[in-house]
């Protein structure tokens, strides 16, 4: 039986690994125990616990409030109307069903979970560097860049560019980025980094081993399984990159191509139930249809993501040219379809462009090293190698620092937080943990969009609208809350010709700033519709401090 050398990575090696992708994670865990620190009991304001996007991330929190209520088949309960639930976001429905079990909040599980991946992920990332190279000074420089690389959104904004680059927004694509926002990202990204792992190995010339559970075949399924449970569009650009990659060695060998189709159809096969299952979902429910096409993800301008990637792209284009002349078998040729495949992907015609760019740094990097060792290395002087590398390290760190730290503006100037949904007013809190101890099970709120953010991330009832993708039809819902807490619109929301009925109404500072404009004037009529609620209707109030529920009657009394 033919052999391939194992991937040798000794026990310093490891530590070294361990010890600073343990620092890095600790890096992401600052600015969340600052924030902490500074959101004293008696403050005014509340923090919401998620720090990077807090729009995504109460949407989390809600799938792991569904998983601690006992669901496996995930609902929008950010649409108030009933819907038949799907086999979505089943990893975060796990962490609820987790954090039932072991009594611990749906947002310290997020954060552990956080912290856990994201381990995950910076080990895997080595042992693709190990698997790939031989020796420790690429190994390290491939993680070291990999692990802490961005690019020159930082440059761009301190240009004054209105707008962001991809190291600046999109979180998916850079792997300490990824760390900060939220667990599924680091896991997507260790799912790539094993899978491509075992591609590296097994494509290399003379393997002609089967898969089997002991050279990881099995694993390949296992991994393409997991990516289809928790971030399905990743498999896009690996999965086509396959499919090139086997196009490729028949055109080279006329031959045909068993063993990479053997070896490629571990990641395919078990994909496409996961596939079928998502079509025959959007197909035949109607909500979540909706849902889909009102996701919108859409990739920015390419010049966003050539500062987004920065000096890594710029470092990796001698090992790309190199890879198109050659086009090497070890290596090069599976990496320059990804690459290739990738690249394409950001822009085809389909609603999660962006999600493709989870993944795509990892053929950047590569070809990065490549060229660092055999072109970069050799145009530098000896002397001025170890300079250039700290030079090179300090133009791709800013970018972090300021993802880790433009969020903390909320936290130093709380009326900040308060526009952005990071923090609510305290008030809000209590209302929410009474509503939690009090509120009936999937209940209707009426409550303005920054306060419906956060219902059902700390509660079990849905909301009328509160999230641009997750509320469905989003537009109309948000339409019709503006027009109920500026006046325009008293009866829509509460009668019955909608598909809901509203039980609880909030009314504190997040709705009375519904009634406002932006020049600071209020709407004729702000306010009037909780003012002509009838007396009828009212069956308690509940009120702390500045913010009062109104819970309503189920049926309008006679």
């Amino acid at each position: 039986m033919q052999t391939l050398r194992s991937v040798d990575v000794s026990t310093a090696e490891w530590r070294w690994v361990i010890i600073i992708s343990g620092l890095l994670v600790a890096l992401t865990l600052l600015p969340y125990a600052w924030a902490l620190a500074q959101n004293g009991p008696n403050d005014p304001w509340h923090f919401m616990g998620i720090l990077a996007n807090p729009q995504d991330g109460a949407t989390y929190l809600s799938k792991i409030e569904q998983g601690r209520q006992g669901a496996w088949l995930f609902e929008l309960r950010h649409t108030p109307q009933t819907h038949d639930g799907a086999g979505f976001h089943t990893f975060y429905l796990f962490l609820g069903h987790a954090a039932r079990i072991t009594g611990l909040s749906n947002l310290v599980i997020f954060h552990i979970t956080r912290v856990a991946t994201s381990l995950l992920m910076f080990i895997s990332l080595y042992q693709l560097g190990a698997t790939i190279w031989v020796r420790l000074r690429p190994r390290r420089l491939f993680f070291t860049l990999i692990a802490v690389g961005s690019g020159l959104g930082w440059l761009l904004l301190v240009a004054g560019s209105t707008a962001l680059a991809a190291d600046m927004n999109i979180p998916e694509a850079f792997p300490f980025y990824a760390a900060y926002a939220n667990p599924h990202f680091p896991l997507s990204i260790a799912s790539l980094a094993l899978i491509a792992s075992s591609y590296m190995v097994v494509f290399r010339r003379g393997y002609t081993a089967e898969p089997s559970i002991e050279n990881g075949g099995l694993g390949i399924m296992l991994l393409s399984m997991l990516l289809a449970l928790i971030q399905p569009t990743a498999l896009i650009p690996i999965g086509g990159t396959l499919v090139l990659y086997v196009i490729a060695r028949y055109s080279l060998t006329r031959e045909f191509p068993v063993h990479e189709l053997r070896w490629a159809s571990m990641l395919w096969l078990p994909a496409i139930p996961f596939a079928v299952y998502y079509v025959a979902v959007f197909r035949f429910n109607d909500t979540m249809a909706a849902f889909n096409e009102q996701n919108q993800t859409l990739s920015p301008a390419l010049y966003l993501y050539v500062f987004g990637y920065g000096l890594l792209l710029l470092l990796a284009i001698p090992g790309l040219i190199r890879a198109i002349r050659h086009f090497e078998r070890d290596g090069d040729q599976f990496m320059l379809l990804w690459f290739t495949v990738n690249l394409v992907g950001l822009y085809l015609p389909f609603n999660l462009q962006r999600r493709l760019a989870l993944g795509f740094i990892i053929p950047i990097v590569y070809f990065a090293v490549r060229s660092l060792e055999d072109y970069w290395f050799y145009k530098v002087p000896r002397e001025w190698r170890a300079p250039a590398t700290i030079a090179l390290i300090v133009f791709i760190v800013p970018t972090n620092i300021l993802v880790l730290g433009i969020p903390l503006v909320g936290v130093l100037a709380p009326e900040k937080g308060l526009e952005t949904a990071q923090s609510l007013e305290a008030d809000y809190w209590y209302a929410f943990q009474w509503l939690n101890d009090n509120g009936e099970t999937d209940a209707v709120v009426l409550a303005s969009p920054n306060t419906s953010l956060w219902v059902p991330a700390y509660s079990d009832e849905v909301v009328v609208y509160g999230h641009p993708f997750e509320t469905v039809p989003a537009d109309e819902r948000r339409k019709q809350v503006e027009a109920w807490y500026r006046g325009e619109d008293c009866i829509t929301l509460i009668s019955s010709d909608l598909p809901f009925q509203v039980r609880y109404i909030f009314w504190g500072p997040q709705e009375r700033a519904l009634g406002k404009k932006e020049d600071g004037t209020s709407y004729p009529n702000a306010g009037q519709c909780i003012t002509e609620l009838p007396e009828d209707r009212i069956q308690q109030e509940v009120t702390r401090g500045d913010v009062t529920i109104y819970v309503l009657a189920s049926e309008p009394s006679g």
